[in-house]
This record gives C-alpha cells, structure tokens and sequence, in this order.
C-alpha cells in the first residue's frame, strides 16, 4: 500500500497557483553583467544536464522558485520534496557570508549556518540535524540564491534538484564562488561579508575593480609633509595598505568601532522614520541605512540588527561587549517608548499606509506583542536571548536604563514571558551575576516569540 502522502504528488506546486515574487532583496541585478561573463552557468550546460522537460510530467514534480528557476522535484523523497518546497518558496536572511578553509559559510538571521564545500553542504539548522543525509529548506534557499547570481537570466533556467539540495548542473556552486570574488556576490545579494585577514579568506573586490575609471599611482598618494594623509591615501587606493592597517588594528577598537557605526544607522533609521511619519518626508539617501521608512521595512532592520550584533557578540569575543550592550539597549529603550500608532498627530493627513489597522503601525506590538500575543519558543523573543548573550558585567552601567524599560513594558502591557525574562535579567544584572565569561539564562516560564494578536 503507497504511503498516504503520496496522494498529494498530483497537486500543482509550480503552475496552478499564483507567484508572489520576492522584493529585490537576494535577488540578482539583471543589468549587471560584471563579475558573471566567465562564469555563468549557460543554459545549454542546464538542459544539457536535465534533459527534455516532459509536458505529461505531474505538476506536482516541479516548483517554480522565487528566485526565478524552475526546478525538477523528480528525484526527492516525499520529505526531502517539502523541504524544497519550503525553502525555494521561502525568503530567508543572510546575516552575513565568509570565506573558510572548507568552503563558504551563509550565517541566516535566526542562527541557522549553512556550510557550502566540495565535500558537503551541510546545516546548523534542527531539520537537517535531524536528517543529515538530506537538505533542509536552509540549504535549498542558499544554493538557489546562489544559482540564480550565477545564471544570466533565471525566469528562464531550468535545472532537477538533488537531496542533497543542489541542482543537478555544473559548474557547482562552491566551483562557481571559487571563480569570483565573494565579495562581488555578496553586494549585488545584499549580504554582509566578513573579513577574515588570519587565513587570507577575504575575497574582497579590489579598489581598482570597484572604480575601474580611477588610476592612481604610489606616488601620487604621497603628500609632503603629512605622513597622515599619504598613508591614509594609500590605504584608500591599495588593498596590500589597507589589509596592513587592518591587521595592525586592534581588535578591540574594531569592535568598538563596529557597534558604534551600528547604533548610528539605528539612531538614524529611527529618525528618519519619526520624519516620515509625521511630515511624509522621505529620507534623501533611501539606500542608508536599511533602504526605506515604511513600517515593515524599519521592523524588518531592527531584526536584522540585533541579529547582526547578536552574531557578532560571538565573532568578535572577547571584545565589544560594552558596545553591543549599548547598541541592544538603545533598540530596547527606543521600542518601548514607541507605544503607539506611528502616524498618530502627522501633519500630513494620513490615516494609513496601505490600509492597515493601528496594531500593525506599532513599533512596540510588532517587535514586543502585548499582554494578549500567544509566545512560542525562548529564542523567538526579540532582543532578550541577545542581552542574555551578553557578559553581565557588560550591563552593569546599563541597570538603570533595563529598570526603567521594564517599568514602562509593564504599563505598556508587554507578554507576560517577556517581562519575566527581562525582569530576571534586572535582578541578574543588579546582584552582580555569576563571574566569568557569561551567565546562565534565567529561567522563564511560557516563554518565546509572539505570532499574531488575538482579536
């Protein structure tokens, strides 16, 4: 007797129900050809491979994925197929990219870490722990992110998919970024990529390859006089100055420097949306910080940001604590205090943005909920598992800011878990927590992540 989910490979995956197509994030720029000519996957090498689509073929054998490709389910498992569907249907978020002696590691906002490298591609994730001998719906998205880059024009791509994620083409993708610089597919992505100096990882675009009209000569950086000002020319113009300079940086400062660059663009990502939403004025520079002031997108970079500074809590440990405590206080005093409609008293007349109602114009309930939002998992609660990340002596000078928080989340009528949680963290940090490198998390009752409001 056939397995009952067999019942559902005759449903249409790919062709019976409407597109919705993914924002220009993780998408590839069709106008730029630079960095692809030598190593885009041609069609021919695609069908080459996959042979002759089959028109009588179940629609429910292949899925057209956001990217653009249409992929050949032929040859995954019922399992293997929903995970494929997921994640080709999916958008996920790249915290950031490097390079590594075994391939090219993709950090995914929630914490998942995808693995690419000539061997396997593997995941952090629960599902492909769980199941290692298969790909999870992590591992699906990043290797169509990255074929889609490769591929000059995706919509019409078609490639069958392996269990183990990867279509059935060539060149591979680890064989492709191994032809490019990162970096390049990195920026065009939208990705952050780290710089790794120890082990000359960094595939970084050249200063002569990012301004190819800009010609300069060792010679012409100097300016008598000022040691200062040639050096910090040559730097600018040659990578071998820069990446000098780099590694003589200590990494404190740079860590410093980094947490504090990040609360700018919060500081200024929350200005220019208090702007709009009181004049309709939009900022002048929309690709700074996060690329635009609509609610969705402010919400969607503050997530992206204490996951940035979550992952780089750990990246740059033991430095930078103070920083990152810093930068994750000021979104939490911030939110708290923004317990309102956005658009309530504009000068500009708006009533909405595109229809919604005034829950989904609060900062507050949508990254925090409130006394009536159902939680899910601990890791799901927005910037308290960062905080108790932290070093709690990092939070000692930040005490009375996380009390005075508290006190308004509870006028404010935050989830019940989360003032647990951050009241726990209050009283750890007031009695001076345990000594080391860390602290045990405090303990919460029905904690987690907020889904939607019950109305």
């Amino acid at each position: 007797m056939s397995a009952p989910t067999r019942q559902f490979h005759r449903l249409s995956i790919g062709h019976n129900m409407p597109e919705t197509r993914s924002s220009t994030r993780g998408r590839p720029d069709p106008s730029d050809e630079s960095e692809r000519e030598d190593s885009s996957v041609e069609e021919s090498e695609v069908e080459s491979e996959e042979g002759e689509s089959s028109d009588d073929e179940p629609a429910g054998k292949t899925i057209l994925a956001r990217s653009g490709i249409t992929y050949d389910m032929k040859n995954l498992d019922d399992e293997t197929g929903a995970n494929a569907s997921v994640g080709l249907r999916s958008q996920f978020e790249v915290v950031n990219c490097r390079a590594s002696d075994s391939g090219y590691d993709f950090q995914l906002l929630d914490r998942p870490q995808v693995h690419v490298g000539s061997d396997s591609t593997t995941c952090t994730c629960s599902t492909f722990q769980s199941r290692p001998q298969a790909a999870c719906q992590h591992i699906f998205w990043v290797l169509d992110q990255l074929h889609a880059y490769f591929h000059p024009t995706p919509s019409t791509a078609r490639a069958t998919l392996s269990s183990d994620g990867r279509p059935q083409v060539r060149p591979r993708a680890e064989e492709l970024l191994a032809s490019v610089r990162l970096e390049a597919v990195a920026d065009r992505l939208q990705w952050q990529c780290l710089r790794d100096e120890g082990n000359g990882h960094y595939h970084g675009m050249t200063r002569a390859e990012k301004n190819p009209g800009l010609k300069y000569t060792a010679e012409s950086c100097v300016v008598q006089g000022d040691l200062e000002a040639t050096i910090f020319r040559l730097a600018v113009h040659d990578d071998s100055v820069f990446s000098s300079i780099c590694k003589a940086m200590p990494s404190g400062a740079c860590a410093a420097i980094y947490f504090q660059k990040l609360q700018d663009q919060i500081r200024r990502l929350l200005s220019d949306f208090d702007r709009y939403c009181a004049t309709g004025e939009r900022p002048a520079d929309t690709s700074s910080p996060g690329g635009g002031v609509e609610v969705e997108e402010v919400v969607h970079q503050l997530q992206l940001a204490v996951s940035r500074i979550r992952s780089n809590i750990a990246i740059r440990s033991p430095h930078g604590s103070d920083g990152a405590a810093d930068a994750l206080v000021l979104i939490l005093e911030n939110i708290a205090a923004r317990n309102k409609d956005c658009l309530s008293g504009n000068e500009w007349g708006r009533e909405s943005f595109h229809g919604e109602d005034e829950d989904q114009r609060n900062l507050h309930h949508l990254l925090f909920g409130s006394d009536d939002v159902e939680l899910k998992a601990d890791d799901e609660l927005f910037l308290i598992s960062a905080l108790e990340d932290l070093n709690i002596s990092s939070l000692g000078s930040k005490v009375d800011a996380l009390r005075n928080t508290l006190s308004k989340m509870e006028v404010n009528r935050a989830p019940k878990a989360y003032l647990i949680r951050l009241g726990a963290l209050v009283r750890l940090v007031e009695s001076g927590g345990i000594s080391g490198s860390g602290q045990k998390r405090p303990a919460a009752g029905n904690s987690g992540g907020f889904s939607k409001r019950s109305r």
